[in-house]
């Protein structure tokens, strides 16, 4: 999984991938320094490499006036969707339907963006 650098790296990639520009800057004003985070797993048994059924991510989006956020994880729902909707006080996984393939994607289904997606755009 890394360590704060290399998921910070991990970001600024993510953040190359998108061309909207509007985006990014919207985005930008939610980053925060990638810090290491435990997320709570409700589904199944526990991953063997755990004692508990929490498993390690990063935050590294707050939306403060939600108290939600983006987390990323290569845990829980597992590649390709790393990148999640978590709230910010006690951070867990929860369904799904709330974890993307890129970090533009958990960003335009977040609280914090309400514009329209492109043409064409599909959710990954």
């Amino acid at each position: 999984m890394g360590d704060e650098a290399e998921m910070a790296s991990r970001v600024a990639d993510e953040i190359a991938k998108i061309h909207s520009g509007q985006l990014v800057e919207r985005l930008k004003g939610y980053l925060v320094r990638p810090r290491v985070c435990m997320l709570d797993w409700d589904y199944g048994d526990r991953h063997p490499e755990f004692q508990e059924l929490r498993y390690p991510g990063f935050i590294v989006a707050e939306f403060l006036e939600s108290g939600t956020g983006i987390a990323y994880s290569e845990y829980g729902f597992g590649a390709p969707y790393v990148w999640g909707l978590v709230g910010l006080e006690h951070p867990r996984f929860g369904m799904d339907s709330g974890w993307f393939a890129t970090l533009e994607a958990a960003f335009r289904e977040s609280m914090a963006w309400s514009e329209p997606p492109p043409p064409g755009y599909e959710v990954d």
